[in-house]
């Protein structure tokens, strides 16, 4: 029992873990200064023909990626995070009263 207990806590801390560096890799799709080769080529053949030229014909619009599903995930996480930010912060305040005590 008791090393199962370790095994789901091992799981939930790499879980969480997980998570947490995740959402440091936020633009991972979106970066509009990258132009894709067909922007590039048209943007050649326009300069080419003497066309006014604007920057955001060639750059894409920001796409949303968002769904239900995307969004339950992000919401679970965000329970989660909060969950353990609290379970974290009651195990320091206990930590510091055993010092104290």
């Amino acid at each position: 029992m008791n090393n199962l207990l370790k095994g789901i806590a091992v799981l939930f801390i790499i879980f969480f873990l997980s998570l947490y560096f995740s959402r440091y890799n936020t633009n991972y799709y979106e970066n509009k200064k990258l132009l894709t080769d067909k922007a590039i080529t048209q943007y050649e053949k326009d300069l080419k023909e003497g066309k006014y030229i604007q920057s955001k014909n060639y750059i894409e619009e920001e796409k949303d990626y968002n769904n239900k599903v995307s969004n339950i995930g992000k919401k679970a996480s965000k329970i989660i995070e909060n969950v353990f930010h609290k379970g974290l912060k009651y195990a320091m305040k206990y930590l510091r009263y055993l010092e104290n005590s």
